[in-house]
């Protein structure tokens, strides 16, 4: 179950809220993201939100708490939007699972950078563990990990993602999706160090090079 600002939403396509509501957090959350193009986050009020969207004050505490909520609302429709991408696709792993995120973000690269040009990737470190457990349970259902272990273990791996996906947007030096995916599973476990740099692959080894150069 996610959560999307103060409102719950369930699966894909199966929102709670009434179409009005709706219509509403689509025009405040537009209105945001349109504003953060030309202005800082922090600098940003409600009442520029609600003015940009032809709403009121009330309107939007009856949508969302926060402005940070309204982003987050955002990427809870960026997972649902994930979710119908990986529906699209062949998944026999979670390297594929992987490359898919990558690939998706890399199609909304722009919304990203909104966040991360505001200091605001937090909110989506925040979120990711309970993304990573929803894939979890509609790929790979069976686990040997503990309640205390998988928590542990959703912590590190989204922490992981979404430092890489960030460092990758920002600079992604001509690294495809699949070889960036190939070296987040490699680093997680373990076999990097293992492996010479002849065995890894081409582009992972490419960038394993520029990383030690730039060192």
């Amino acid at each position: 179950m996610l959560l999307c600002g103060v409102k719950e939403v369930s699966r894909v396509g199966e929102r709670r809220d009434n179409p009005i509501s709706v219509r509403s957090k689509r025009r405040i959350t537009d209105a945001l993201l349109e504003l953060m193009q030309v202005t800082p986050f922090s600098k940003i009020s409600i009442k520029d939100i609600v003015d940009r969207a032809g709403l009121t004050r009330q309107t939007f505490y009856h949508n969302f708490e926060t402005k940070e909520d309204v982003l987050l609302c955002r990427l809870d429709e960026h997972f649902e939007g994930f979710l119908q991408y990986l529906s699209k696709k062949t998944i026999h792993d979670w390297e594929d699972i992987i490359c898919c995120f990558f690939r998706y973000w890399q199609e909304h690269a722009d919304f990203l950078k909104l966040l991360m040009e505001n200091d605001l990737i937090y909110l989506l470190s925040m979120k990711m563990p309970g993304y990573f457990e929803s894939v979890k349970q509609l790929h790979f259902r069976k686990t040997d990990l503990t309640d205390a272990e998988a928590r542990l273990w959703f912590a590190f791996v989204s922490g992981a993602l979404v430092s890489t996906l960030t460092s990758w947007i920002s600079a992604p030096g001509g690294l495809s999706a699949r070889a960036l995916s190939k070296l987040v599973l490699s680093m997680m476990d373990g076999t990097m160090l293992e492996k010479s740099r002849a065995e890894i692959d081409p582009d992972v080894a490419k960038l394993i090079g520029g990383l030690k150069a730039g060192a």
